[in-house]
């Protein structure tokens, strides 16, 4: 195990909370992920992204659609799932990674903490309104390192 990756692994083992969805929540979305990543990350389809990242021990390509929005420096995105989940681990490991939105590839930096009402202010009214009933607070910003496409 690498520096970085022990470092990542001790502030995440502090700071995480228990997952926000558990149980049969957590398997049904690992059910129909293979279906939302068809969708996620078009022109038509602005309220999700696809998060692109290596795996911090695998070192495998991985892609995991997330809810996004853009914003003028990069993007913020929901941690439905809680922080512990991979594509979050694993982009604070590799120090970024790459977004898929509306039909462009982002190069971005690892990613930020946000606090709940900065990041809702950046999500469109209805995205905010079930972002709010499915009690979500964990947010994470990304910044541009570049367009790449």
């Amino acid at each position: 195990m690498t520096i970085a990756s022990q470092q990542v692994n001790s502030a995440l083992d502090r700071k995480t909370p228990a997952p926000r969805f558990g149980g049969i929540l957590w398997r049904i979305f690992g059910a129909t992920n293979r279906w939302m990543l068809p969708m996620a990350g078009k022109r038509w389809n602005p309220a999700f992204a696809i998060v692109e990242h290596l795996g911090r021990k695998s070192g495998r390509h991985y892609r995991a659609p997330v809810a996004a929005r853009r914003v003028d420096e990069g993007f913020v995105m929901a941690l439905a799932f809680g922080a512990q989940v991979d594509w979050h681990r694993n982009l604070i490991a590799a120090h970024g990674g790459t977004v898929r939105w509306r039909d462009r590839t982002y190069r971005v930096g690892a990613p930020e903490r946000l606090d709940a009402l900065t990041a809702l202010a950046a999500f469109h009214p209805i995205q905010r309104l079930f972002l709010r009933l499915a009690r979500i607070d964990g947010y994470v910003r990304m910044r541009d390192v570049r367009a790449i496409s």
